[in-house]
C-alpha cells in the first residue's frame, strides 16, 4: 500500500535503498540504519565506519554523515524526532557515542525494526509505527556508550547552513539567498562546500532533492510528473536530467524497483 502523499505529514521518514552513496548532510532528527545486506562505507563526524548485513548504526542529532563505496548494498533508513526515543532526548546536546555501530543486535531488534518499515509503508496508525520505533530503540539504547561532546563544534556556519538548507530544499535555493540570509559571501559558502563536504553547493541540495524524489516515487501515488517541481526542481526536463545522472534510470524505472524490493521485504517480515 502506497501512502497518501496529501496527508503525510509525519515526524518519521523511512527509506529502502540499494547502493546507497549520499554526500555528507546533517538534520536535527536521530538517524538509525540497518543493513539488510552487502556493506557499505559510511562516514559520521569524519570517523570512518564499514558495514556490513546486519548491522544496526546510530547517527545524533546534528552529526555530519555521508553513505559511499556501497557494495551490493541494501539497507533501510529510518530518521524520526528525538521523542520517538525519549531515553536519549537527556542525552541529545551533551554527548556522542563511542561507537555508532552496534553488531549482532538480537533477532527480536531486527523484527521490531522491519516492522516499523512496514506499518509506515502502510500509513498505519502513528502509534503502531512509535511503539516498534521504541521497542528496537530499546534494544540499542542497552548497547549505546556516550562520550562528551565538543558543543562548539555543533554551532558553526556549516551547520547552520546545513539545517537551513535540510528544511527548505524543496523551496527555490541559491548561493545568493543563502548569501543574504547568513551575512557572509556567496564564495565562502562555495568554499566551505568543497573543502569541507568534498562537493558543490548545486550537487549537494541536488542530492537532497533525488533522495526525496525517491521517497515519493517508492511510497506514493503522486505522479511522476509532479513529483520533480514537489522536490524542489523549476522543470521536469532539469529533473529528469539530473535523476539520471545521480541514480542510473528513469523516474519510472525506480518506482518499479522500490515496488519489487519492497514486496520481497513483506515477504520475509
Amino acid at each position: 500500500m502506497r501512502i497518501d502523499y496529501e496527508n503525510r505529514v509525519w515526524p518519521i521518514k523511512s527509506y529502502h535503498i540499494w547502493n546507497y552513496t549520499f554526500t555528507p548532510h546533517l538534520h536535527n532528527q536521530i538517524e538509525v540504519v540497518y543493513v539488510v545486506r552487502g556493506s557499505c562505507t559510511m562516514s559520521i563526524d569524519n570517523v570512518i565506519y564499514e558495514v556490513v548485513q546486519g548491522d544496526f548504526i546510530v547517527i545524533l542529532p546534528y552529526q555530519i554523515h555521508s553513505f559511499y563505496q556501497a557494495h551490493d548494498c541494501e539497507m533501510i533508513v529510518q530518521v524520526f524526532e528525538p521523542e520517538f526515543a525519549p531515553e536519549l532526548i537527556p542525552r541529545l546536546g551533551k554527548s556522542l557515542l563511542r561507537d555508532a555501530v552496534m553488531k549482532d543486535m538480537p533477532q527480536d531488534c531486527v523484527y521490531a525494526f522491519m516492522k516499523a518499515e512496514s506499518y509506515y509503508r502502510q500509513q498505519a496508525d502513528l502509534r503502531i509505527v512509535r511503539s516498534y520505533v521504541g521497542l528496537y530503540m530499546s534494544f540499542l539504547y542497552g548497547r549505546l556508550e556516550f562520550v562528551a561532546m565538543n558543543t562548539a563544534d555543533y554551532h558553526s556556519v556549516l551547520h547552520e547552513l546545513l539545517l537551513y538548507i535540510d528544511s527548505h530544499f524543496t523551496e527555490h535555493l541559491s548561493l545568493e539567498l543563502l548569501a543574504e540570509k547568513f551575512h557572509i559571501t556567496r564564495f565562502y559558502i562555495s568554499r566551505l562546500f568543497s573543502q569541507r563536504l568534498k562537493t558543490s553547493f548545486n550537487d549537494y541540495v541536488n542530492q537532497l532533492r533525488i533522495d526525496y524524489a525517491v521517497e515519493l516515487l517508492c511510497h506514493t501515488d503522486m505522479p511522476i510528473c509532479n513529483i520533480g517541481e514537489a522536490s524542489g526542481f523549476e522543470c521536469e526536463r532539469s529533473f529528469y536530467r539530473v535523476f539520471k545522472q545521480h541514480t542510473g534510470m528513469t523516474p519510472l524505472q525506480k518506482r518499479r524497483q522500490g515496488d519489487n524490493r519492497s514486496a520481497e521485504i513483506d515477504s520475509e517480515y
